[in-house]
């Protein structure tokens, strides 16, 4: 099979020496998408219709923020505003009377609580990187297939981070089940001992707490509660 567009970056984040490449492949298209929104993007119409419509999340919003185009970020917020605006007086002003019983009669509250709490989940940020990344985690699965050097870039890795993991999981679902079976006999034992390798360091970690382990090194653990939130939850 041919390379295709999303080939390069997954083979790129694959010969990262860090432990998770799928926190790579995450870590640049989320870095990718903000300077998209905060650079020329923020003033085209389209772009803008779209952000009006989802908005964006607390994380990316901070992630924005930090861009330090203030202006960029002001002109977005604004027309968001307005739209925010806008959808509350439709819904509230086509609510009907409280009747006799003082019941709200057309649902005002349901539809203003379900109206905002999709506004509040969606975010433009995140769309555009998550549609993104599932092409990578098929073209993960489109290297493995083909063999090769390339593919023994993906048995060559130490592990993945759990959020990862599942989805890679979540993907071998989809393939054949004789396909399926040789990649996780390539995956679980390697995954396995990433894991345990992690459990060996957090335990060491506390034990040089003990003053009777306080001249004893560190080993691999001086570092351990980091790199295992960043197993857990992902780097990103």
């Amino acid at each position: 099979m041919p390379d295709h567009i999303h080939t390069i970056p997954v083979l790129d984040a694959l010969r990262e020496p860090k432990a998770c490449a799928f926190c790579v492949m995450f870590e640049k298209l989320e870095n990718d998408a903000i300077q998209f929104i905060m650079g020329p993007a923020y003033m085209e119409d389209d772009v803008r219709m779209e952000t009006n419509k989802i908005g964006f999340c607390k994380r990316h919003l901070n992630a924005m923020y930090a861009q330090q185009n203030r202006l960029g970020l002001g002109l977005m917020l604004h027309t968001y505003m307005q739209q925010l605006n806008k959808d509350i007086s439709g819904i509230v002003n086509g609510r009907v009377p409280v009747s006799f019983f003082g019941k709200d009669q057309s649902g005002t509250v349901g539809k203003l609580k379900n109206h905002l709490q999709k506004k509040h989940e969606t975010c433009y940020v995140c769309q555009k990187v998550e549609s993104t990344f599932a092409r990578y985690i098929d073209t993960f699965f489109h290297i493995w297939g083909r063999g090769g050097d390339d593919a023994k870039l993906i048995s060559g890795q130490k592990g993945y981070c759990l959020p990862h993991f599942i989805k890679i999981l979540e993907a071998a679902e989809k393939i054949g089940r004789g396909k399926r079976e040789k990649f996780l006999d390539e995956l679980l034992p390697v995954q396995q001992k990433f894991f345990s390798e992690m459990e060996e360091d957090i335990e060491w970690f506390t034990l040089k707490f003990d003053h009777r382990n306080s001249d004893e090194p560190w080993k691999n653990s001086k570092d351990a509660l980091p790199r295992a939130i960043a197993l857990l939850g992902g780097n990103s």
